[in-house]
């Protein structure tokens, strides 16, 4: 059932064994200080005690209450950071909320996001449906919202832009500000210049203004129905795909590079054979999926089986994109660094994109990249039983 677990949500046991800590199961807490690497995979995660190394976490409900000294890295669908992050901390979901301070960058995407009050953080990338901003921003904030709402002190430049914005805080840098709606609350103060455009082409500054001024923008007008054929009805819609592609493919990149490499030979030396187990995963994993829900027992391994099956279809087109750029970097012996892998991933994400949206010719072609990008990553696992650290 483990090894199942790890296929379905961490891309097929990728992932081997090494001087990593690596723990995975349905609830998992760390209540022991760890002095390395820590890797965890679950549905239900609490982190009691210190990391002393880098954090790379996915699950359904993480909440880590303690300090982690280097970067973060995570994605879950409800998440709270009541910790410490000595470095930076990269993470999407569905709810997120950092309560304590984040010494590096925060780099987060998702649909609710809300930095509470009195947290300080370096510099702030982020995307999001609704974004709340109550604590201080030390470096720049950029980023692109549904609704932002900037409540905390930024210290540095901001480019803000979204459908709504509202600013009731102070901001020491120069602003950029599009959206249709931009709202300046009474306790906003702006330190600096500020560049803006807005849909009525004027906005009440109020006294927000501190020896500076504002000016509207007119290049800055976010226009519609531009980029409708890469699935986005508005340049925010665009940037917020490509946000979101862009982070996984780095959190997927990051994760299982080795195999990744590994798989990008098999793909193409043994292609026929990955076709054949890729389209046989995608048939037997719901098929499995119903017999374990005949009986009572076997009901939170359907669960498991179809939240991952679900996961990773949604991935799908990311996780060929990267399989697609390492077999580019082998075959030509580029040694890309990481940073360089994943843009050119990202490259490939797009233009898959485009091939999918040709009627047919598309759906076909994707459906085959996909299997036998599955179908390879699975005849790289080594299916022999590993030892794995469980920390209770």
């Amino acid at each position: 059932m483990k090894k199942t677990f790890l296929l379905t949500v961490m891309l097929g046991c990728c992932v081997a064994a090494s001087a990593q800590h690596i723990v995975y199961g349905n609830n998992v807490t760390i209540s022991k200080p760890v002095y390395e690497d820590l890797y965890i995979a679950g549905g239900t995660i609490n982190i009691n005690a210190p990391v002393h190394g880098d954090l790379v976490i996915a699950g359904g409900t993480i909440i880590i209450n303690d300090t982690v000294t280097n970067d973060i890295l995570l994605i879950g669908g409800e998440v709270t950071f009541n910790g410490f992050a000595g470095d930076d901390l990269r993470c999407a979901g569905g709810n997120l909320r950092i309560s304590k301070n984040v010494a590096g960058d925060l780099v987060i995407t998702g649909g609710t996001v809300i930095i509470d009050k009195g947290v300080t953080i370096g510099g702030l990338l982020a995307s999001g449906g609704r974004m709340t901003v109550d604590g201080n921003v030390n470096g720049e904030v950029k980023g692109a919202f549904g609704e932002l709402y900037l409540n905390g002190t930024m210290l540095k430049d901001i480019d803000c832009r979204g459908g709504k914005i509202t600013v009731n805080g102070t901001v020491n840098g120069k602003s950029t500000l599009a959206a249709p709606n931009i709202t300046i609350g009474n306790d906003a103060v702006f330190n600096n210049d500020v560049r803006y455009w807005n849909k009525k082409g004027s906005l009440d500054f109020k006294q927000s203004l501190k020896n500076s001024k504002a000016s509207y923008d007119s290049s800055l007008r976010i226009r519609t129905g531009e980029w409708y054929y890469l699935g986005a009805a508005t340049i925010l819609g665009l940037l917020w795909w490509l946000g979101m592609a862009l982070l996984m493919i780095v959190i997927v990149q990051y994760l299982f590079s080795a195999p990744m490499k590994k798989a990008a030979d098999t793909f193409f030396n043994n292609t026929l054979k990955s076709l054949g187990f890729g389209f046989l995963y995608f048939i037997a994993v719901p098929v499995a999926a119903v017999i374990a829900f005949v009986t009572v027992i076997g009901v939170p391994v359907g669960l498991l089986l179809i939240v991952g099956y679900i996961i990773l279809l949604l991935l799908a087109s990311v996780i060929t994109s990267v399989l697609l750029a390492n077999w580019l970097n082998n075959r030509n012996n580029y040694n890309w660094n990481y940073w360089r892998m994943v843009f050119a991933a990202l490259g490939i994400f797009i233009l898959l994109k485009l091939v999918s949206l040709v009627p047919f010719a598309g759906w076909l072609t994707m459906l085959f990249l996909v299997c036998t990008a599955f179908g390879s990553i699975l005849l790289n696992i080594s299916w022999r039983k590993k030892t794995a650290i469980i920390v209770r």
